[in-house]
């Protein structure tokens, strides 16, 4: 039993270290690759970096995965990006329904929806009629010139002299002098109606050109979500025939093949309704511009993320002198004015010439009954003794008319500075969104290129990379989305200081 211990214990002995030896290598090893895995991370980004630097000059691809050489962000000012949409643009003509919109950008359409939406020519046909009401109000101070003619058929028994039909022909002239000043207060309302309709023209223009902004952002982020289902079907397709590969090798189970087939058709499906969406937006933003609905509309343009200056205090401030509608409410506050001083001008004595060149037949001043000229010229005034108190019902109902357009205005201005201030919230809200949404798309790139670096080292399986892929797509479109926020809250707030498309404006009234 002895000779056993004293034969075993030695091998026992050296089997037990060469074990340990064996550990502590692969242990070695495991480390080695652990440590390795940070520098091929690191070589990955640097080369993905280069990469990008490389392809700035060349044209944006249309995928939307890490690697995109599209940049989401772009600093620029106002004056900036208008100046890049004025090189941009390259529509001259906009009475043509037969407009090709290729490769078009968002200058073109806000030129093309202030020159064609219907908005907008109605608001120029009002602001005409505005225009003939002063010219009509303005005509009851000049001349009036009338002409008259008249003819009596008179039998012998009623007109016995004289025997024969009687005919008279005049011309008459009649100036007023004075109206009591009802006349100035109509025409001090029909030019303050004229400015009323100008400014609903400016502020239809305002509205139809942040119509077309948010229309044209919904077609921008529609394009980028198609994009995104597009690749989300690429990914769903490769793992559909991964999953059945491995299935055919009896490597998954039957469950996985049917969960693929299932992820396939969602991708489908997805990919359908985005199609639609992006038709729908397109139709959406033609209907804005009047254009048929089979008018071709394209655009290399992508959603990018805009770094635009707002000063809260200076544009609160100027808001109420550039707002559009605050200026009409004004306006109205004036013609209520002016209705006053005319029911004040009641009963105000009216006085006007005459005169008048014409011819009778028979004539009163002939002897011999034969026909004559004659003429005559004087004045006329008209007093109003008393007209049972309607006068002063009138001034009452002006003065009450006064007070509400007052207080109109003043609710109007309240409204305003609660828009103000909700637009500029939204737009504090956004930035935050699209900051945190910037940390998470980084955090996104990040984990897609750990899942790369460890799928080429075998320690992530093709599914779980294709799942990666997928949480960055999705991260990606919900920071789209964040940007989508950002420019619509952005527009809003233009309008809500009276800001919106004051250049183009400014263009559009000097050509």
């Amino acid at each position: 039993m002895k000779e056993i211990r004293r034969t075993l214990l030695p091998g026992l002995f050296i089997l037990l270290v060469m074990m340990l030896l064996i550990g502590s290598g692969r242990l070695a090893q495991a480390a080695a690759s652990e440590t390795e895995l940070p520098a091929t991370v690191e070589e990955q980004s640097g080369a993905a970096d280069d990469k990008a630097s490389q392809n700035a000059d060349e044209p944006e691809s249309e995928s939307v995965f890490a690697g995109d050489p599209y940049e989401i962000e772009a600093r620029l000012t106002i004056e900036e990006f208008w100046n890049k949409q004025k090189e941009l643009s390259k529509i001259e003509y906009t009475g043509s329904d037969s407009i090709q919109l290729q490769n078009t950008h968002l200058g073109d359409v806000l030129w093309l929806a202030l020159h064609r939406n219907r908005s907008i020519t109605g608001a120029e046909q009002q602001l005409e009629s505005a225009n003939a009401g002063v010219i009509q109000a303005r005509s009851a101070h000049g001349a009036r010139l009338t002409g008259n003619y008249r003819y009596t058929r008179v039998d012998d028994v009623a007109n016995p002299i004289v025997g024969k039909d009687s005919q008279s022909a005049y011309l008459e002239v009649t100036q007023p002098l004075f109206l009591s000043g009802k006349d100035r207060a109509v025409l001090n309302q029909a030019r303050f109606g004229r400015s009323t309709a100008g400014a609903g023209l400016i502020l239809a223009r305002q509205h139809v050109l942040l119509d077309a902004t948010l229309r044209w952002l919904a077609w921008q982020f529609a394009a980028e979500a198609e994009r995104v289902s597009e690749k989300d079907l690429e990914l769903a397709k490769a793992h559909h025939e991964l999953v059945s590969t491995r299935y055919k090798h009896k490597q998954v189970s039957q469950f996985e093949v049917l969960r693929a087939e299932v992820r396939l058709a969602k991708a489908g499906s997805d990919l359908r309704k985005q199609r639609n969406t992006r038709e729908l937006a397109g139709l959406d933003l033609l209907n804005v511009l009047d254009l048929p609905p089979d008018t071709p509309i394209s655009t290399q343009d992508r959603m990018k993320m805009l770094e635009l200056p707002v000063n809260y205090d200076e544009d609160a401030s100027a808001a109420m002198q550039l707002r559009e509608d605050l200026r009409m409410k004004r306006l109205e506050v004036e013609i209520a004015r002016q209705g006053l001083s005319g029911a004040r001008a009641e009963n105000q004595p009216v006085v006007s010439l005459f005169g008048q060149k014409g011819i009778a037949d028979p004539a009163a001043k002939s002897r011999t009954f034969d026909r004559e000229s004659y003429w005559n010229a004087g004045i006329v005034a008209n007093f109003t003794l008393g007209d049972g108190g309607m006068r002063k019902g009138k001034i009452k109902d002006a003065h009450a008319k006064l007070d509400l357009a007052d207080n109109a205005l003043k609710q109007a201005e309240e409204k305003a500075r609660i828009e103000i201030k909700q637009a500029y919230l939204n737009i504090e809200t956004a930035r935050e969104v699209i900051a945190a949404q910037r940390k998470a798309l980084k955090q996104a790139e990040e984990a897609l290129r750990l899942a790369g670096v460890r799928y080429t080292n075998g320690l992530f399986t093709q599914v779980e990379l294709f799942d990666a892929e997928n949480a960055y797509l999705a991260t990606r479109l919900q920071y789209l989305q964040a940007i989508l926020s950002y420019h619509q809250a952005y527009a809003s707030y233009r309008l809500s200081t009276g800001q919106l498309g004051r250049r183009l404006l400014d263009q559009l009234t000097t050509k």
